[in-house]
């Protein structure tokens, strides 16, 4: 595939994870899907595509309305893309949860294969509470 159909996939996958659409998560993955998110928070480790998308919900669990991201930079090579967006999350007790994020997305056969997310731990730890909360 090329680098602006693999853009349009990762892009799609981000905004189906931000409404909680985990069907159309689940088709446009590989079934042996990961995904890695960075220590320090309730979310992190690497997570195999089934349990991942059965947790996603918890997300939204106190949510108001969708994760809207805005996409800044976005590069790609070989089977790469790698993503900067903010995204913001309003909350039911009326704050935001708003995060920078980096995603860098593997492809195989025009499926995302693998993605990393970094992001800002504390602040997720602020909205979310902390590991063993």
């Amino acid at each position: 595939m090329t680098r602006e159909q693999n853009e349009k996939v990762a892009k799609t996958f981000l905004d189906a994870l931000g409404r909680c659409d985990t069907e159309t998560m689940s088709n446009l993955s590989t079934d042996e899907m990961t995904w890695w998110i960075m220590p320090g928070n309730k979310f992190s480790g690497t997570h195999a595509k089934r349990p991942y998308l059965e947790n996603l919900p918890r997300l939204l669990d106190n949510a108001t309305g969708p994760l809207k991201m805005e996409y800044h930079e976005v590069t790609g090579e070989g089977d790469r893309i790698a993503i900067v967006a903010r995204g913001d999350l309003p909350m039911k007790d009326g704050r935001h949860y708003r995060n920078n994020y980096h995603f860098l997305l593997h492809f195989r056969d025009g499926k995302i294969a693998s993605g990393q997310e970094f992001t800002d731990s504390l602040h997720i730890n602020e909205i979310f509470g902390a590991p063993g909360q």
